[in-house]
């Protein structure tokens, strides 16, 4: 059962790209696959810069790993002509899906013009919500396959997966958003126009459930969301805010805005890991000042594990903690002992 899953635990912004760095490094996968779009950036640090990924697998820093963007995703071919250059894959490490639909410049600008969308749900922009629309309308749409630009990657992803799966090798699949805002199961309106959970990733990449061998969770020890909905006892205490804004990194990768600062949501983390059968849980932003800590309500950094370890570890699917995160690159990830 050799794939891997990142899903995001909470409103999306918990460290996923940094996650899937460490763990193309260190577990050796040939694949790392993404079913993306545009909307959704994970942000990680290349060559000392910080840079945002919407489109490509942040598994790329392994030089070793295939890279595939499948069916499942939205293409805008300039952010990904754009995240191509930025970090300078080669070309024969990148396979996109013939049938990775487009996001056009039409829907973009629908998505900006509507008022509700922009302004009540907060979208970024990105055109995505039309673009799934028109794709469930079975609309004639753009497909990877119709761009000119992208006749050097084409491949069936699916084919590949299913392949390499038959070798045994170990491929990991980094999901996008948060569990808040999935289309589902999330704080409906105040979400995304897709389901984000673990067998809906795989769903869209074309893999079966019986492949997966560890379902990792991520999350840290706040929430935030970078638009209007549900945050549980919000914070809007001054120092802590410009803490995050300016120190802790809290700004959204695509969208540039200011992520707003929750507690710690228990009972919808609690549901996230069931809901998914997660294993593993991955922890970010353990590097929080004391203030921070004090005012979370958890004490220190090993006050936050203690708990989670009872209300989260103790209860099915019984995940363990496997990676704390005490800075904003892959070296500040560590392996967590008990």
């Amino acid at each position: 059962m050799p794939v891997d899953v990142i899903v995001g635990g909470q409103g999306g912004d918990e460290g996923k790209g940094k996650i899937a760095e460490w763990l193309s490094m260190n577990n050796n996968y040939s694949i790392c696959a993404r079913v993306s779009a545009p909307q959704a950036g994970h942000s990680i640090y290349y060559n000392g810069k910080r840079i945002g990924l919407a489109l490509l697998p942040c598994g790329f820093v392994n030089p070793n790993t295939t890279l595939l963007i499948g069916r499942g995703a939205l293409i805008s071919v300039k952010k990904l002509l754009y995240e191509i250059g930025v970090t300078g894959i080669d070309l024969w490490r990148l396979g996109i899906d013939y049938k990775t639909t487009i996001v056009s410049d039409e829907h973009l600008k629908e998505e900006r013009e509507n008022s509700h969308l922009m302004g009540n749900i907060g979208s970024v922009g990105t055109g995505v919500g039309p673009c799934r629309r028109d794709k469930i309308m079975r609309k004639n749409l753009l497909f990877a396959e119709d761009i000119p630009e992208l006749k050097y990657y084409l491949t069936d992803t699916k084919d590949e997966i299913l392949d390499a799966l038959d070798l045994g090798d170990k491929i990991l699949l980094e999901g996008d958003h948060g569990a808040k805002l999935d289309l589902i199961h999330g704080e409906y309106p105040y979400v995304t126009s897709r389901s984000v959970n673990a067998s809906s990733l795989l769903g869209e990449l074309g893999v079966g459930p019986k492949n997966v061998r560890d379902i990792y969770i991520v999350l840290k020890p706040y929430t935030t969301r970078v638009g209007p909905g549900p945050l549980e006892k919000e914070i809007f205490d001054e120092k802590i805010l410009k803490w995050a804004h300016e120190d802790g990194g809290e700004t959204g990768t695509v969208s540039k805005r200011l992520r707003r600062i929750g507690r710690f949501e228990w009972e919808n983390v609690r549901e996230v890991i069931r809901m998914n059968s997660a294993t593993r849980l991955a922890i970010t932003h353990m590097d929080l000042p004391d203030f921070f800590w004090n005012s979370l309500g958890f004490g220190d950094e090993r006050g936050f594990i203690r708990i989670v370890q009872e209300e989260l570890c103790k209860n099915y699917p019984y995940p363990t903690i496997d990676l704390l995160s005490y800075g904003s690159e892959e070296k500040d990830v560590v392996a967590y002992n008990i």
